[in-house]
């Protein structure tokens, strides 16, 4: 039994409020089931409360109900209700995840760096860089995308790159290699 009534997902697709909160990659087995990744940490039980993820199928959220899912350290299987071979499960592939607005988890250091949107970059040595505009997934690699002077810098979320990520002023802080400002702007 879900946590959270269905009528919040009804009420977000007519009122176009929700976040990405990962996609689905590949299938698996022969029954389905879909290799899901998520931006968010979100484990079995947090799963199983929700009634629904929304698939973006041609710009159009679709709810699907989640039938079942399996949580490992390494991946997140899915199953949604309707969805019941392989086949029918490749029409999902890559296709991105959404939820309701109200689920968005708030600007942590745990979230992955979705929720980094809106915050200030600083670096050690230059001092602030910008604002946080986007943030971008590239082959599972994530970039911030940091208004510098009305251009777009584009700085990794990741080692070497990032060394602290203040919650409560909403700052990162990273270490850029000597001559990557140059470089990418």
């Amino acid at each position: 039994m879900s946590l959270y009534p269905i009528e919040l997902f009804y009420q977000s697709i007519q009122n176009e409020q929700y976040f990405k909160i990962g996609s689905f990659k590949k299938p698996t087995g022969t029954e389905g089931g879909l290799v899901a990744s998520f931006v968010y940490p979100l484990d079995h039980t947090e799963l199983m409360k929700l009634p629904a993820l929304f698939v973006e199928i041609d710009h159009v959220k679709v709810p699907y109900c989640i039938e079942h899912s399996i949580t490992t350290e390494a991946k997140t299987i899915i199953r949604l209700a309707l969805i019941r071979s392989k086949t029918e499960a490749y029409a999902l592939r890559n296709l991105p995840l959404f939820l309701p607005l109200a689920l968005k988890p708030k600007w942590t250091k745990a979230a992955l760096p979705y929720s980094l949107v809106d915050g200030l970059v600083q670096e050690v040595v230059v001092g602030p860089l910008g604002i946080i505009q986007a943030i971008y997934c590239v082959r599972d690699q994530y970039m911030m995308a940091v208004n510098h002077h009305g251009k777009e810098l584009l700085i990794p979320y990741g080692k070497p790159f990032l060394v602290n990520i203040d919650e409560v002023t909403q700052q990162v802080t990273v270490q850029l290699p000597e001559g990557y400002l140059e470089a990418m702007l």
